[in-house]
């Protein structure tokens, strides 16, 4: 059974104007453990946890080629509409991630915590069960960054379609075929 972790991100206002994505990395449950100490291990001294944002490019690159590394699989939903809101752009990318993660059949995926909008997320999810839209099969977590290492895979996912979304497509291309992206 397979388990996720998500990111979402803003992509650069000045070069990809309306532009948000939520990135889900995704592992077999016998992973986890090995993913999980790959992150930490990726932590420097002094870092609350692994962040793509303000990392150089020789530290992006390590991010990359640790991510490259892993048995895990991206899939990326992009949305592109300018003037939305983050809580709009949000929802239209789970309408498309949860039912897609659902049938794979991945068991659980862990958001980055947002505090009290978490509830936002779950209650999505109870709608797309009432409506059959999703199994009950899929479970939604929620964790502070610093305290599951494996979100940073979600994070270093959506910082490689960013860059290539804005011309830098090197970093997605070290990971090769292990990223889909699905535009909404």
């Amino acid at each position: 059974m397979l388990t996720a972790w998500a990111d979402e991100s803003g992509s650069q206002p000045d070069r990809d104007p309306g532009t948000y994505l939520i990135a889900a990395a995704l592992c077999e449950a016998d992973d986890v453990p090995a993913l999980r100490a790959a992150m930490s291990e990726l932590r420097l001294p002094g870092e609350k946890k692994v962040h793509w944002h303000g990392s150089s490019d020789a530290r992006r690159q390590d991010l990359i080629d640790a991510v490259a590394a892993l048995p895990v699989a991206g899939f990326v939903v992009v949305r592109s509409e300018s003037g939305a809101a983050d809580r709009r752009h949000r929802r239209k990318c789970l309408e498309y991630l949860l039912p897609n993660l659902a049938d794979m059949p991945c068991s659980r995926i862990t958001f980055e915590s947002r505090g009290q909008l978490d509830r936002s997320d779950t209650d999505l999810l109870q709608k797309f069960r009432a409506q059959r839209v999703v199994s009950a099969g899929l479970r939604i977590d929620h964790a502070i960054g610093r305290a599951e290492p494996a979100l940073a895979v979600a994070d270093i996912v959506c910082g490689a379609v960013v860059q290539s979304r804005v011309g830098n497509a090197d970093y997605l291309a070290a990971l090769g075929n292990a990223v889909e992206l699905h535009h909404v």
